[in-house]
């Protein structure tokens, strides 16, 4: 579901992120590092104006 929101905005932000998925901020911030260390999404840029990239797209 976190690729879904990613998808629909490269922008967000984990806490916004939780506030749709209605969880912690905590418990996404864990379920985004995991995809990061599996390669799945990268945050590309600084600290403003940075986004979500990514890099393994689902067979849909």
């Amino acid at each position: 579901m976190i690729i879904d929101i990613i998808k629909q905005d490269p922008h967000i932000t984990a806490a916004e992120i939780a506030m749709q998925l209605n969880m912690s901020s905590r418990g996404v911030e864990k379920q985004i590092r995991k995809l990061r260390e599996l390669g799945i999404i990268k945050r590309t840029g600084g600290k403003y104006g940075s986004y979500w990239e990514i890099a393994i797209l689902d067979k849909e």
